[in-house]
């Protein structure tokens, strides 16, 4: 018997308005993992199923067999499936709150009512929908083997007159490799992972950012794992902190900790891979999470006016000084790469839910991207600078420049006028125009450390990558591929000085940052593997897998061979340029796909059938 044919048949066993029946409404949410979940509503005057889940107010875990135990009176140790299953939230008089549900439904269980269970620690608080929905909360670590090193079945970079280019990004795919881990016994993750190598912890940033490379050996390796088990560790209230340990699966801060938790570019992430990927299943598996834990931004992290608020670890980026004494508190200014991460979030969520079909959350999400798009625009634009800046409780702008404020290029909704002011300033070498580009706090600014300082001026991966990605969204193509080169080249360089790859890097003189760590594929493998694909070769995937965009830029022959395509395909590219007007292509698809070339300063495309294909660009 199913557990919701259980409770159906236990229904008709309720009797309104009887001492038995609860003296308040109560809603309980039922989860099991081989079955779709519902509530059962109690009150003074009826007992009810229903498919929504939004007004649970409690949550009972188990497999259907377990709970359907609960509701069986002939079942000869109901009170020991008691001790099997779980309450969320985790309150100590759980077992009390369990025996209003069964005395409803005439189903005592004596010395059920008023046991607690000793407090250990903080009362939790409630649980926000659509957490209960995260199934990742319920899985069990299934112990896989770590993938090896195999080139041979790693996308094969190509380029004829940057061999340097190419040993760089060999080395980075071995180093995520010799990175990657399975889950310690006691964790409760329930994926292999990649592990940043920094410490004993894993973080939320490192990982959002580590899989733009990781997806592109999904044939070999699900690195989307790493994201897995942040989501199995969400609270019930949708929390997900931003650093846990990897052998006792322990968050290291409380919720309310400004340095708890964030960047929030989970959704971002997702989108990424799903455009690459085309993984329909694994965006309505990710959604509660993602919908969970922006809600509990909202909840947590917002001034009264809607904008909202981080620190400096919260936001990723240290040490920053652009909010004064900041590192470990929000100094209740508005910060503006937090806001922005939030309107973008809201922005894919959208997206996301029309591509699953799931609408439920579209009038929130787009009411709250309004709101945001507003504030962003009137009270952290400064109009003589052309630029976003942090807001301080008084008013006042910070007037300090920081790269964190480039998310607005992500933002669809952020006006052009406002963008285009801003991506000027990456030219001027007084503010991010250096030698390296880009410097996370601008030459101008008072702290600008001209060695790196870790984020006082120091050349990131992951902001670097963000840059270019906005950059793409706005249609700087040109700026995009210069920065892009000159960052590759930089890190590089360093590479082939030092042996390897680096945290970060001067923006000022071709050596690593002070301090910076070494042997970090971390997130700096996007700067080895990544961008060169994405950017110098200049390949990227879109609509899900099903088209590819080709930016020729380079002279010499280059390409990618093995380049993974949706779920399933795979493709060739090859680019023989014949002088700076005229190119072979060669191209090899396993499905078809559509193929659109730029090439200089023209647009080809073709849409391709399964087989070998070649053109001559002229």
């Amino acid at each position: 018997m199913t557990l919701l044919a259980a409770v159906q048949n236990a229904l008709p066993r309720f009797r309104p308005n009887h001492p038995s029946a609860p003296a308040n409404t109560f809603v309980f949410g039922l989860v099991a993992s081989d079955e779709s979940p519902f509530s059962v509503i109690v009150s003074p005057l009826e007992a009810r199923v229903t498919s929504v889940m939004r007004d649970a107010d409690y949550l009972i875990y188990g497999t259907s067999a377990q709970l359907a135990s609960l509701f069986d009176p002939a079942h000869p140790d109901r009170a020991g499936v008691v001790a099997q299953i779980d309450m969320r939230p985790d309150y100590p008089f759980n077992n009390y709150l369990l025996s209003i549900l069964l005395n409803a439904l005439d189903l005592h269980i004596p010395d059920l009512d008023y046991v607690p269970k000793r407090m250990t620690g903080f009362f939790p608080f409630p649980q926000r929908y659509p957490v209960a929905e995260n199934p990742f909360r319920l899985r069990h670590y299934a112990s896989t083997p770590v993938p090896t090193h195999e080139p041979q079945r790693l996308p094969e970079l190509i380029m004829d007159d940057h061999p340097e280019w190419v040993t760089m990004y060999d080395y980075a795919w071995q180093l995520a490799f010799k990175n990657l881990r399975q889950p310690e016994p006691e964790s409760g993750f329930v994926a292999n992972f990649i592990d940043p190598a920094f410490n004993s912890n894993t973080y939320l940033w490192d990982s959002c950012f580590m899989m733009q490379f990781g997806r592109y050996a999904r044939r070999l390796c699900d690195f989307m794992g790493t994201l897995d088990n942040f989501y199995a560790k969400q609270h019930d209230d949708g929390f997900i902190c931003r650093e846990i340990n990897t052998y006792e699966g322990n968050d290291l801060y409380h919720p309310l900790d400004p340095r708890s938790t964030g960047p929030n570019i989970f959704a971002w992430a997702e989108w990424l891979n799903y455009q690459h990927g085309g993984d329909l299943d694994r965006l309505r598996a990710v959604f509660p999470a993602l919908v969970g834990y922006h809600r509990w931004w909202k909840d947590w992290r917002t001034h009264p006016d809607g904008g909202y608020w981080t620190s400096g670890w919260g936001s990723g980026m240290d040490n920053q000084t652009r909010v004064p004494r900041s590192e470990f508190h929000h100094r209740h200014y508005t910060w503006v790469d937090a806001t922005l991460q939030q309107a973008l979030n809201a922005q894919v969520l959208l997206a996301i839910a029309k591509q699953i079909g799931r609408d439920e959350f579209d009038d929130e999400l787009a009411s709250e991207l309004a709101h945001l798009t507003r504030l962003i625009n009137e009270r952290l634009w400064d109009d003589v600078s052309g630029f976003y800046y942090d807001r301080a409780p008084d008013g006042r702008l910070s007037g300090v420049k920081s790269i964190g404020a480039y998310w607005a290029l992500l933002c669809d909704d952020i006006p052009r006028a406002k963008t285009d002011r801003m991506i000027a300033h990456l030219d001027d070498p007084a503010t991010f125009n250096r030698p390296h580009r880009v410097p996370t706090t601008p030459y101008e600014a008072p702290d600008y450390n001209p060695y790196g300082g870790y984020w006082l001026g120091a050349v990131w991966s992951p902001t670097n990558y963000m840059l270019l990605r906005g950059l793409t969204a706005r249609g700087y193509h040109d700026l995009a591929h210069v920065i892009a080169r000159n960052h590759v080249e930089n890190v590089a360089r360093v590479f082939t000085e030092t042996g390897t790859l680096w945290e970060n890097y001067s923006p000022e003189y071709p050596q690593p940052g002070r301090p910076a760590g070494r042997d970090f594929v971390g997130w700096t493998g996007v700067s080895a593997i990544t961008i060169p694909l994405e950017y110098l070769i200049g390949v990227q995937a879109l609509d899900a897998g099903t088209r590819v965009v080709w930016d020729i830029r380079l002279m010499g022959r280059h390409g990618v061979n093995r380049y993974p395509l949706g779920q399933s395909n795979c493709i060739d590219l090859l680019c023989e340029p014949l002088g700076h007007y005229a190119a072979r292509l060669s191209v090899r698809t396993q499905q078809q796909v559509h193929l659109c070339v730029n090439f200089s300063e023209r647009i080809h495309a073709f849409d391709l059938t399964p087989g070998e294909h070649t053109f001559l660009l002229t």
